[in-house]
């Protein structure tokens, strides 16, 4: 993509996801306010001058095994409605493929509701768990009340991040933030800044849960803890789910396997599926042995980092 073509590619961007305000906003903010965007990541198929087709892929730091690897989120796939069934999408697709790989990147991840079209292309889904539950439960979930927990609040990042950082040290899934990477994604997640909790020891942050508010519920964007103090989970549940009561929401949320959060919901009966609607995919690229991890292990991701 040259920069000349931005404005091509959002006019494209808001015809294809249809609600011509909120989307298209969160698409520029994603392109303008990511810092980790660069124009050779937005892959244009362009007809007599003009802008036709869309993906965009998204630079991103994977933890594998404990590793950080390089891999590529792929998004904002759009195709100018009069040349549908042109093969464009899937040229644009393969063309991304052979940018990450030109680029190093180990693997490729993206969400979708139409798997069998990624499948084509060697993806292949990856299931993690999903719950939905009552507001009124939530708020029931035994915890010691060993925590202060109050709404987050801005300058709360550093020390939250260094939280984050230690809790996905070994993991599968997660993917790497700088605190430049957290503070560029609250541009675009609509995070309700009364559904965010901390919760502290002697006036120290020890644990946090982020969420926001969706058409089908309140929806627990992630939730994170120092050691020892994983209880305070439960604590941040139950108050994220006082703030659903207060607006007639249910509660969903994507928790990985083993996970604190995953834990906590369980514990009141949440219905659980991994049969999702839009469910993660994932491509190797590289080295075998990351894409085989991805595909194999239980990882640990959170909405916060959907593209």
């Amino acid at each position: 993509m040259r920069r000349g073509e931005l404005g091509q590619v959002y006019d494209l961007l808001a015809a294809a996801f249809g609600d011509k305000d909120a989307p298209l906003v969160r698409f520029e903010a994603q392109t303008e306010q990511d810092s980790t965007f660069r124009l050779r990541h937005g892959r244009v198929a362009v007809r007599d001058g003009r802008v036709v087709g869309y993906v965009r892929i998204f630079a991103r730091t994977m933890m594998v095994r404990g590793r950080p690897v390089a891999v590529g989120g792929i998004g904002s796939v759009a195709t100018e409605a009069a040349y549908g069934s042109r093969g464009i999408g899937t040229a644009l697709l393969e063309d991304a493929i052979a940018q990450m790989r030109r680029e190093g990147m180990q693997a490729s991840f993206l969400f979708t509701g139409i798997p069998g079209f990624y499948e084509r292309l060697g993806y292949r889904i990856v299931r993690e768990p999903q719950f939905d539950l009552e507001a009124a439960a939530c708020t029931g979930i035994s915890h010691a009340g060993l925590w202060d927990v109050r709404a987050m609040r801005d300058g709360d990042e550093r020390r939250l991040l260094a939280i984050y950082r230690r809790a996905i040290a070994g993991s599968t899934g997660a993917v790497v933030r700088t605190l430049r990477t957290w503070r560029d994604a609250r541009t675009w997640l609509d995070e309700d800044t009364g559904g965010c909790f901390v919760a502290e020891r002697s006036s120290v942050p020890v644990a946090y849960l982020r969420s926001r508010q969706r058409t089908y519920g309140r929806q627990i964007l992630e939730a994170e803890s120092a050691p020892g103090h994983e209880g305070a989970v439960a604590a941040l549940v139950s108050a994220v789910g006082r703030r659903a009561m207060e607006h007639g929401e249910q509660v969903v949320s994507l928790a990985p396997d083993g996970h604190p959060l995953a834990t906590a919901l369980r514990s009141v009966g949440a219905s659980e599926t991994t049969d999702v609607a839009h469910p993660m995919m994932v491509l190797g690229l590289g080295e075998a042995w990351a894409g085989e991890a991805l595909l194999s292990e239980s990882i640990r991701f959170w909405n916060t980092d959907r593209i």
